[in-house]
């Protein structure tokens, strides 16, 4: 691809309380394989003390309780490019992600947002098994799927990712209602029902584990995110049946009502757990080609665990607390 047909490209980025992890991702930004002259980087950073990182267009404001979302919005106005890349302060690129995420936007008109894949900065076992899962967006089991080609997909993850800027207006943006969590999945939702996206595994940015408290609190954001989502969505129905089909406590309570109506030892629910495990070890055992670590390929089931309990309770506390404050309005 020739300089020339490069279109200007808007890296946009937010963070809070995290400078060094900023200015390593901002250091990888710089060693990108793309024309420097093309290239812009918004960085909006929720803080009370500025502190402007050199060669970028910085916006500080106190954003307390406000979301990511208006972050995100406030980032996409202070920018300029024809394509909107965006990232977050916890990952590094490889030098070919940016013109890997253009790429297909330039063969293919009809395509207006592409994600690419995140792979674990360190390979500590937490961090092989997020990258397992796809914690966040854009895993092995995204990859493994795509086997190195682009795949049609509806959901771009802020991790990584580009959208057309006509496009992401069209959409409406990020919306001001999303607070807590999912601005992301709401407007890849939007994009994706006027236009195609596509999802190219070779483009990579490295993400930084976390610990697995770390992990859980961050589901139970999400799920918290999901049922303030209940409170704007046009789409109520599908978003009930998507957190029935995918909640873990509600298929354990079946299971344990279940095990109550037919007058059986409730303690059964625990060999239930463990042929549950067995099955996830079992339908992740692709992973070995990928990761020749049997700990992993143990781990995973574990770690899955922990995500969807925290996204349980999140949704639980997200109803809560929809509940109170319907109470005090």
């Amino acid at each position: 691809m020739a300089d020339p047909e490069l279109p200007s490209v808007s890296v946009l980025i937010i963070t809070k309380n995290r400078r060094p992890l900023l200015a390593q991702v901002l250091r990888s930004i710089q060693e990108l394989d793309y024309p420097k002259e093309k290239l812009e980087i918004v960085v909006v950073e929720d803080t009370l003390e500025p502190l402007p990182p050199p060669g970028v267009v910085y916006i500080s404001e106190d954003f307390h309780g406000k979301g990511r979302s208006l972050m995100r919005s406030v980032s996409v106005r202070a920018s300029m490019g024809e394509i909107l890349a965006f990232t977050d302060d916890d990952v590094v690129m490889d030098p070919a992600w940016l013109r890997e995420l253009v790429k297909p936007l330039l063969d293919h008109p009809d395509v207006a947002g592409v994600g690419g894949a995140v792979l674990p900065k360190k390979s500590t076992l937490l961090g092989l098994c997020e990258y397992v899962l796809g914690y966040p967006g854009g895993g092995l089991r995204y990859t493994h799927a795509a086997a190195g080609k682009l795949v049609e997909t509806r959901y771009l993850s802020t991790v990584n990712c580009a959208y057309r800027r006509p496009a992401l207006l069209e959409a409406g943006g990020f919306h001001p209602q999303s607070v807590l969590s999912g601005e992301d999945y709401i407007l890849s939702r939007e994009v994706a029902k006027r236009y195609r996206c596509l999802f190219n595994p070779r483009a990579v940015v490295y993400h930084e584990p976390v610990n697995l408290w770390r992990l859980f609190a961050r589901f139970v954001n999400f799920g918290r995110g999901e049922m303030e989502l209940l409170g704007f969505t046009d789409d109520r129905l599908s978003l009930v049946r998507l957190m029935m089909r995918e909640s873990l406590g509600l298929k354990y309570l079946g299971f344990l009502l279940l095990l109550l109506l037919a007058n059986v030892n409730p303690l059964w629910i625990l060999v239930v757990a463990a042929a549950h495990y067995g099955y996830l070890v079992f339908s992740y055992r692709f992973i070995t080609r990928y990761i020749p670590r049997r700990d992993v390929l143990l781990a995973v089931p574990a770690v899955r665990f922990v995500s969807d309990l925290g996204m349980d309770w999140g949704r639980v506390r997200g109803l809560v607390e929809r509940f109170l404050r319907g109470l005090r309005g």
